[in-house]
């Protein structure tokens, strides 16, 4: 089975320098660069609307920032949290909320001055859908410790929380007893309203409590990080490496060791992505091999690799090792469902894959060319090297509906972005 993408929009020299993530959410695209700038583009757009024309962009820091993630979530008073945090070269953390309406984003400070020292490099949130559970926040290091937070949105944690539903029960509980020795013949229902449990307000007050910390059994850069809807964290490291922690007990339970071309100093064999699926019972890891980049699957039930995506390779290292793409790997995403997965890399190609088969269902080759508004193609880089052919940095699933128009409201899509500073869309061909 093939999939056909086709461009829906596209905007060139997006950045004022190379970008380096992308991440989506409605109603925004969300992109970050070494200009030290976050964007949200507007995935809602008009007809006669260009991206730029709805657009909001905040200044982060002058070292650049190189990774983005989101929390959007409606908590249980109906309250809206839509959080970006972004993580420049200087290793800070920085948070800001976002009005969904308008695009506004304010600072937000969640970390302390004590955390805010660590010079930290990926970030990952994990959004909760059981009300009584944590929502979590995690980064990792260069010295490869991951950090794990749980976030609260309200100044009452969810431990305060259930404390003070168990008093209030045991207050409405004595309360029955004396209405009904007080009024033996009052309607059970009314009594019920008279007694009926009061909260009272809930303060709003986002802010983060550190759970712990997962070491690293030797220094390691920690590249990578991840965590699945089924309590689990996945950590990358320079060396190849993954490690798979609980998230309850943050105790590590598998490690998976870096495959490909290995004791050549001068070949990297650097984690740079990793993706659990949906139901957070498959791990992609996306890591290097020579000039090479792999891709392998892994279940997590049990720690074991299940297979690679892999596509015919005419190089005289095809019998060393398997490959995804003929450049290093730099992005993963699996679609709503998980049944797909897509890849990004360096040999400027975005590549989507059946994750059941493990085969290649769809290639999306992206070039200079593919830019609408002609001012706005970047043929070279600072030092005047090619992007006619640009590198992908970053890929995305769209899920239906998250962008209005062209098809996108009964078909997935794809965005990403690329060397040449470009952020493009696709949807998929066909029907729902």
């Amino acid at each position: 089975m093939s999939k056909i993408f086709i461009s829906t929009v596209n905007c060139g020299k997006a950045h004022d320098a190379d970008i380096y993530g992308v991440t989506i959410s409605n109603p925004f695209t969300v992109t970050c660069s070494g200009d030290g700038f976050v964007k949200l583009w507007f995935n809602n757009l008009l007809d006669n609307e260009t991206p730029k024309e709805r657009m909001v962009s905040q200044f982060v820091h002058k070292t650049g920032v190189h990774h983005v993630d989101i929390f959007h979530s409606v908590e249980r008073t109906g309250v809206e949290f839509y959080i970006i945090s972004c993580v420049s070269f200087s290793g800070e953390i920085f948070f800001y909320s976002v009005n969904t309406k308008n695009g506004e984003m304010s600072a937000l400070e969640l970390l302390t001055k004590d955390e805010m020292k660590k010079s930290f490099w990926a970030v990952k949130w994990l959004k909760s859908d059981d009300k009584t559970l944590n929502h979590r926040f995690a980064a990792t290091d260069v010295k490869g410790n991951t950090y794990i937070w749980k976030f609260h949105p309200f100044e009452q944690e969810i431990d305060d929380v259930e404390e003070m539903k168990k008093k209030l029960a045991k207050e409405k509980a004595d309360k029955r007893r004396t209405n009904n020795r007080n009024t033996p013949n009052k309607d059970e229902d009314n009594q019920a309203e008279e007694i009926e449990e009061d909260q009272g307000p809930i303060a709003v007050k986002p802010h983060l409590v550190l759970q712990g910390v997962i070491e690293p059994s030797a220094p390691n850069f920690a590249t990578a990080i991840d965590m699945s809807i089924k309590g689990l964290i996945a950590t990358g490291f320079s060396s190849g490496s993954v490690v798979i922690a609980q998230l309850t007990t943050l105790r590590p339970i598998y490690t998976f060791e870096g495959f490909g071309i290995q004791g050549i100093e001068q070949n990297s064999n650097t984690v740079r992505a990793l993706k659990f699926s949906p139901t957070g019972n498959l791990l992609a890891a996306a890591n290097d091999s020579g000039s090479y980049g792999c891709v392998s699957l892994f279940e997590t039930d049990y720690g074991e690799r299940v297979g690679d995506f892999t596509v015919p390779s005419h190089s005289n290292q095809a019998s060393i090792g398997s490959y995804a793409h003929s450049g290093w790997v730099f992005d993963l995403s699996f679609n709503p469902t998980g049944n797909f997965l897509a890849t990004c890399g360096y040999d400027s190609k975005v590549r989507v894959w059946d994750v059941k088969t493990k085969e290649r269902v769809s290639t999306l080759n992206l070039s200079a060319d593919d830019i609408e508004n002609e001012e706005e193609i970047l043929l070279e880089d600072e030092l005047g090297d090619s992007l006619k052919r640009p590198p992908v940095m970053g890929v995305t699933y769209i899920d239906k509906g998250v962008r209005s128009g062209l098809g996108n409201d009964t078909n997935e899509g794809l965005a990403c972005v690329c060397l040449d500073r470009s952020v493009r869309w696709f949807r998929e061909a066909g029907g729902s």
